[in-house]
């Protein structure tokens, strides 16, 4: 039987923020080609009507009652981007949480985001490429290629998306076969050793038969370097094909085949020292000492990218899989005529081998540790191990036409996530050896429903019914006595939204939404599941309630672009890994479940073409993410007493120490954040000659790193400021571009930890940080060749 997961919320919410988005005025040009053109001052191109499928139907982004960025190819090619990293640099309401490697990555938006190590925890903000969701998001974490449109959707979205879309969405939607011969290839190359390499054709075949093929070679070395063997760390190397064929015997019927691959060689996700106490020793070992341990390395420069590694970091992917979709239009004389029933199948099979030194350092340590009765080990600590995924959906969709007062979707959909993580840490410094193994399944029915109740006024609303079924297994193979466990769980919830439209003209539009969110219960499949953590069940589900209201506006015929949303959602059971010590310096990672957190505030998307030539835009988001409902969370390292850390009342032996979390804002959630972004076309004297120059600018307010507000983790207020020159030909349909990337070279970290390394010494207070810098911590310069055909 289904439980009502439906709230209502009462909501107020007071902040204002003018922003900016780099780039977004061209992904206001919908049909734009794909490099500038020269123009002239006379034309009125205004902005292009950016199309969506937010509501998984085609709508005008104006018309979408839903807090939506939307950027197109244009824009993807202009910022660079490569992966769902990039994103950030064009979303402000988007950050991510980068792991020790890549299986513990996480997408947050408007500050909430899954951070956990386990395999049997979902994400709270959903991947879906071309309708089909990716299973597990580490697979999301690849190089983006032949994309038409992203759609970033904030705020729940669990209706239309399911269970992992309790935050948000990514909806990204690939190019469709040309119905004539096209081709396109690209070549990148910068002074920090990246290069890509990539291409397209695109045609008929026959009358009624297209195709697509795309093929991207990448290479990135890294910006960290391994002083033990020379080698670069932080970079990958990857190759990706895609293809699409598309079949339509009739006007009504379409059928189109998506195959996928994808391999990418990952060297993430390593954090040089940039701090550290002197007269240390590793370990407390008296034969290494930190000046020798590190000998080379700069520890106390806050920038240094320089590590001692004797095993590899990072991991290798593959990824493979298909899409079959197919879609007829019903005929006038049938039941609901004009009407889409879309069928879409899919499968994915995803793995990846991650390997990790855990000890930071080239040094045989084991030789000497314990120091009290030395293993004689001739090496060091490091992690290995795996991850499985395999991924099969299944949906049927009846879809309204366009135009109608009545416009609606119903959906059935299945699927089933199977996954399995083998890991292996040791040799000795806390062996463990385990297999954990989750499969979930999900069956749902979902509705969106808008009627126009008069020329200006619309209502809108649907709800899903979901049923989800969990199990697991884990076999520890390296406890005292080696166990086996096993369980699973039945859960059933509604979610839904209701709203209201009233276009004051047609192109400007105020909305409200009031909308929930969910997402199931989950088991903490790591290195701590017990017999007891068995017993106890999952951790429960986690739910949201949201509001907002909304203005959209398209001014000065068309030049102007303004969407403005107010928000404020409550979430009840967060689940996020936290860390947390005992008294006797044990350090442990468990899944918890926060009572509450709010998320309230305001994003602004602006988009101007003054002139032919000029393009202007600015989006941004204010964001008030905070805590307000946890009282037993977890101390960050080193705090006293004083500082509120104290043993968990809760539990009499051995108790983890805790800290009340009442109050504190969330981590890696900047309050404000901004983008700002412009593009000058000019022409060069011959008609099929064009020049431009471009510039983008963000910024983001102070953050914490960690969920206990650990005072070492900050990452102070940063902008970054990137700009391009270039020129077009034969109609654009030649491009160069020169740009630089972070011109001022403003460091700046993805990843903050409080940490000595395991560095210490009798009678001395211990301290040390290390970074993680992004892809663009540091000034590059690049060439970027572009030709179609």
């Amino acid at each position: 039987m289904f439980k009502d997961r439906i709230h209502l919320c009462t909501a107020s919410c007071v902040a204002a923020l003018l922003a900016a988005t780099p780039g977004l005025a061209q992904a206001a040009d919908q049909a734009a080609a794909p490099a500038p053109t020269p123009a002239t001052d006379s034309a009125t191109p205004g902005l292009a009507d950016i199309v969506v499928t937010a509501n998984r139907r085609s709508e005008r982004l104006q018309d979408v009652p839903i807090s939506v960025t939307a950027v197109t190819k244009d824009v993807l090619e202009r910022q660079n981007v490569r992966d769902i990293s990039d994103l950030t640099k064009l979303v402000p309401g988007l950050t991510i949480n980068y792991g020790s490697q890549p299986g513990n990555f996480s997408i947050n938006m408007r500050g909430i985001g899954t951070l956990s190590n386990g395999i049997a925890v979902e994400s709270d903000v959903a991947v879906v490429i071309d309708d089909v969701p990716v299973g597990f998001q580490a697979a999301a974490f690849k190089d983006l290629i032949d994309v038409e449109r992203i759609e970033a959707l904030k705020g729940p979205q669990s209706t239309l998306f399911g269970k992992s879309a309790i935050a948000g969405v990514l909806n990204v939607t690939t190019q469709a076969p040309t119905s004539t011969w096209t081709g396109r290839a690209t070549g990148l190359v910068t002074n920090d050793r990246e290069w890509r390499l990539g291409g397209t054709i695109s045609g008929p075949i026959s009358d009624t038969l297209k195709m697509r093929l795309t093929v991207a070679r990448d290479s990135y070395a890294g910006n960290v370097r391994n002083i033990t063997n020379g080698s670069w760390l932080n970079g990958s190397k990857g190759l990706t094909v895609t293809g699409k064929l598309q079949w339509d015997p009739s006007e009504r019927i379409t059928v189109s085949f998506q195959p996928r691959f994808n391999q990418t060689d990952a060297t993430c996700c390593v954090s040089p020292i940039n701090s550290l106490s002197p007269g240390l020793f590793y370990q407390g070992i008296p034969q290494l000492p930190a000046s020798s341990v590190l000998a080379g390395i700069p520890v106390n420069d806050p920038a240094n990218t320089k590590v001692r590694n004797d095993f590899r970091s990072g991991g290798d992917s593959s990824t493979y899989g298909a899409t079959l979709r197919a879609s007829y239009t019903l005929g006038d004389g049938q039941l609901l005529p004009g009407a889409s029933l879309t069928y879409i199948g899919s499968f994915d099979r995803y793995q990846m081998h991650d390997y990790q030194d855990i000890d930071g350092t080239d040094a045989p340590f084991l030789l000497y540790f314990p120091v009290a009765a030395p293993s004689g080990i001739n090496g060091g600590a490091r992690i290995l191990g795996h991850f499985h995924a395999r991924s099969v959906t299944q949906e049927l969709r009846l879809t309204s036409p366009a135009g109608q007062h009545l416009r609606y979707t119903f959906g059935l959909w299945y699927a089933r996530n199977s996954l399995d993580r083998l890991l292996d840490r040791g040799p000795v410094l806390q062996y463990i050896r385990y297999l954990a193994t989750s499969h979930n399944e999900n069956y749902s029915f979902y509705t969106d429903l808008s009627y126009d109740l008069t020329r200006k006024i619309t209502l809108n609303g649907g709800f899903r019914l979901n049923r989800q079924h969990v199990d697991y297994t884990f076999d520890n193979y390296t406890a005292a006595v080696p166990f086996h466990l096993g369980g699973g769980s039945l859960d059933d919830a509604i979610t839904g939204k209701v709203g209201a439209q009233y276009h004051l003209t047609r192109d400007n539009m105020l909305y409200a939404t009031f909308s929930t969110g969910y997402k199931g219960q989950a088991y903490d499949l790591v290195s701590t599941f017990n017999a007891a953590e068995a017993a106890a069940g999952p951790v429960r589900p986690e739910t949201a309630k949201n509001y907002e209201i909304g203005f959209k506006s398209s001014l000065f015929d068309h030049r102007l672009l303004f969407n403005t949303t107010l928000f404020w959602t409550d979430y009840h059971g967060f689940q996020t890994s936290v860390q947390s010590f005992l008294p006797d310096g044990t350090y442990l990672t468990f899944l918890n479940s926060i009572g509450k957190l709010r998320t309230r505030g305001v994003e602004v998307d602006l988009m101007a073409r003054p002139t032919n030539r000029l393009k202007i835009n600015a989006s941004g988001a204010f964001d008030d993410a905070k805590i307000i409902d946890f009282p037993y969370g977890p101390c960050y390292g080193g705090q006293t007493a004083a500082q509120g850390c104290v043993p968990d009342p809760r539990v009499s032996v051995n108790p983890s120490n805790i800290q009340n979390l009442d109050g504190k804002r969330l981590n890696n959630a900047p309050k404000y954040k901004f983008n700002l972004g412009s593009e000058y076309d000019f022409p060069l004297g011959k008609p099929d000659l064009g020049g431009f120059i471009t510039f983008a600018y963000r910024w983001q307010s102070q953050i914490n790193f960690s969920l206990n507000q650990d005072p070492v983790t900050v990452e102070k207020p940063y902008g970054v400021f990137d700009a391009s020159i270039g020129g077009t030909a034969g109609g654009g349909r030649y491009k160069l571009t020169v740009f630089v990337n972070n011109l001022f070279d403003k460091h700046y970290a993805v990843g903050l930890g409080n940490t000595t390394s395991g560095f210490s010494a009798p009678g001395v207070v211990a301290s040390g940080t290390n970074w993680q810098p992004a892809r663009d911590s540091f000034r590059y310069v690049g060439v970027r060749l572009d030709m179609g055909f």
